[in-house]
This record gives C-alpha cells, sequence and structure tokens, in this order.
C-alpha cells in the first residue's frame, strides 16, 4: 500500500530543488570576450536576472576582471551587433536566453 505512495512522495521531495520558478526564468548566461593588455583573449560567463541594469553587469565584470580601464566598455555582439548603455535593462538586449550558448554575447572593447 504504501510502497508507491512513498516513491511518488520521495520524487516529489527530491525534485523539488530541480524545478525551475519564476525568479529562475530572469536569470540568463551570456558569455564575454575580453582582449588584455597581453593581446591574450579572456572567455568567461556571467549569470545575471535580466531585469538588472547593464551598469550592475558591469560591476559584476570588474568583480571577475578587476579593474579595467574606465574607458571599457561593453557591446553586444549576439545576436546583433550594438553598444550597450549603461541605463539600460539587460532584458532590452536579451529578451529571452540566447539560443547559442556556444557564442561569444559580449564583447569587452578598450
Amino acid at each position: 500500500m504504501y510502497g508507491n505512495e512513498y516513491f511518488s512522495l520521495w520524487t516529489l521531495f527530491l525534485g523539488k530543488n530541480k524545478m525551475s520558478t519564476s525568479a529562475d526564468n530572469d536569470i540568463i548566461s551570456l558569455n564575454f570576450r575580453y582582449r588584455n593588455a597581453g593581446n591574450k583573449n579572456i572567455i568567461f560567463v556571467i549569470e545575471i536576472s535580466k531585469d538588472k541594469h547593464v551598469s550592475d553587469l558591469e560591476e559584476e565584470v570588474r568583480k571577475k576582471l578587476g579593474p579595467i580601464k574606465p574607458n571599457d566598455f561593453l557591446h553586444q555582439i549576439y545576436p546583433e551587433e550594438k553598444p550597450m548603455r549603461t541605463e539600460d535593462r539587460i532584458f532590452s538586449y536579451f529578451n529571452g536566453t540566447p539560443d547559442d550558448e556556444d557564442r561569444i554575447h559580449i564583447r569587452i572593447l578598450p
């Protein structure tokens, strides 16, 4: 009698952490490329809420790279190429999750 019910309850319990919530749906993973002073490409990923501003994204970049020149700026290159303005929200550039997670989405230009 309890064999199947017990299994179902455990399935629900264990699967609970894997279910996405509405808060998870606004998180986006973006691939970055930065060419450092030694002319080497640095590739990294940042996960951030699409509701945040580009200025918040820049702060996350600084946490990853350390201090970068103030004239470095973010430039979206996928799905379309255009500069990113700090006052804009991230969803204005990436309204859904980028289709190709293997592509570089943002380039940091000196």
